[in-house]
């Protein structure tokens, strides 16, 4: 028969079940006796409450609403002005974290920054398939967590990571269990809940997997050790010539001639990691030769809108340059001579002089986290330029509605602050800068 224990001061008076019950725990072990009448499994007395997996849906308690001043009350999270500012106009969702379900996917829908989720009517949420609903809430507190990071510690933001991922997952098991449904498998709401979480993939995660479709631009923002081959291998080229010859390549509007060098640069910087040869400096010389003779007014003509053809023309031709001095030179492919710093100032400031035209213009603006990412190791000791970008990566970030721009914004503060001005030391880990 069990038998109760005296109460010890290093153990709760009560077990979490009594305590949620409001009863007097009888404190026996290894359950209390009141647990084992009710037929529920006695939590325990430990000093904190053990965590229970709800379905969604179910609500296991309601708290007292608390009366909280305005003038005294607390931010959970720290705000910036402008977060303030959106408040006079948007609904009062709390701009920290969102609510468990029901409510979830009404404030994911209202969330100001996330302009895709506003996109759905509000009459229409109740009918939204639930694989859906949770990306479409996982992918309001993604962009939210990078939204917050800057000005946060991870620990303080644990709460909205924490959620994420439990919406992430509950959207994964939906699909697995609706694709192990004959009578669901190929249904068009199935179909749209794969894509979507794929997308919210591509918008917020940096998995190899994810980048596998376009490895020619991951590759580019993550160490040799890590690349992936398919973005690193020239006979990839060819192919690309094919799809895209006389237009763009369509993730980045990047053109096809340059983004065929990016490729020969990816090769070069994978070969001077797995096999160094002294014959690649003269390779990367002659490849910074091709790409320099790219000529943004004459591919410009073949444009439908040849005006906004220079302005990428000669935005792509910079960034591509930079990257195939800089991110040779972090592996030490090519030297540091004069020349090449001369080259490096030079398209730093036509880089610039093209983004701020980029940036503002209409269709192309939002296609520029790429060339972005590109100047921000290029603005390492220019406060001036880290400002500009800085601020354009964060109002990308709220235009498109993804984390991406966010978490760019984030490791180029991280690499100014480092002091350190090789390509290399900003991307020490894998990166994906592509929407």
């Amino acid at each position: 028969m069990e038998k109760p224990i005296a109460s010890s001061q290093n153990r709760r008076r009560q077990c979490w079940e009594c305590h949620r019950r409001r009863l007097v725990c009888d404190f026996s072990l290894p359950g209390c006796r009141k647990c084992y009448t009710a037929g529920v499994e006695c939590p325990g007395y430990d000093d904190k409450k053990p965590l229970k997996w709800v379905t969604t849906g179910e609500v296991t308690s309601r708290p007292r609403k608390k009366i909280v001043q305005p003038s005294t009350a607390k931010q959970h999270v720290s705000e910036g002005t402008s977060d303030s500012q959106d408040e006079s106009w948007s609904l009062s969702v709390p701009r920290d974290r969102l609510i468990t379900e029901p409510g979830a996917i009404v404030e994911a829908a209202y969330y100001s920054e996330n302009p895709f989720i506003t996109a759905f009517p509000m009459e229409s949420l109740q009918a939204i398939p639930p694989p859906i609903h949770c990306t479409l809430v996982s992918l309001a507190l993604s962009h939210r967590f990078y939204r917050l990071l800057p000005r946060n510690s991870r620990n303080d933001l644990r709460g909205i990571e924490a959620k994420h991922y439990q919406h992430r997952g509950q959207a994964i098991r939906y699909l697995k269990d609706e694709i192990g449904r004959p009578d669901k498998c190929r249904t068009d709401k199935t179909f749209v809940g794969v894509m979507m979480l794929l997308f919210s993939d591509v918008g917020t995660m940096e998995h190899a997997l994810t980048r596998s479709s376009i490895g020619v631009i991951s590759n580019t923002t993550s160490p040799p050790s890590d690349h992936i081959s398919l973005g690193s291998d020239i006979r990839s080229i060819d192919v690309i010539s094919q799809m895209y010859a006389g237009g763009f390549f369509p993730v980045l509007l990047c053109p096809p001639a340059l983004l065929a060098n990016i490729i020969r640069i990816n090769h070069l910087r994978l070969q001077a990691f797995s096999q160094p040869s002294t014959e690649s400096e003269g390779k990367a010389l002659a490849l910074l030769g091709r790409i320099t003779a790219f000529s943004p007014e004459q591919w410009a003509m073949s444009c439908a809108a040849p005006e906004m053809g220079i302005i990428l023309g000669h935005v792509y031709r910079s960034a591509v340059i930079l990257y195939c001095i800089l991110s040779l030179q972090s592996l030490c492919v090519l030297p540091r001579t004069a020349q090449l710093r001369s080259m490096t100032v030079t398209h730093t400031k036509e880089l610039f002089e093209y983004l701020k035209q980029a940036c503002g213009a209409p269709g192309i603006g939002k296609c520029m986290l790429w060339p972005l990412v590109v100047a921000a190791v290029c603005a390492g000791g220019d406060l001036g330029m880290q400002q500009f970008v800085n601020r354009q990566l964060s109002a990308l970030g709220t235009d498109i509605g993804t984390p991406l721009p966010l978490l760019a914004a984030v490791v180029s503060r991280n690499f100014w602050e480092s002091k350190s001005r090789t390509w290399d030391a900003c991307f020490e880990r894998p990166y994906c800068f592509v929407v």
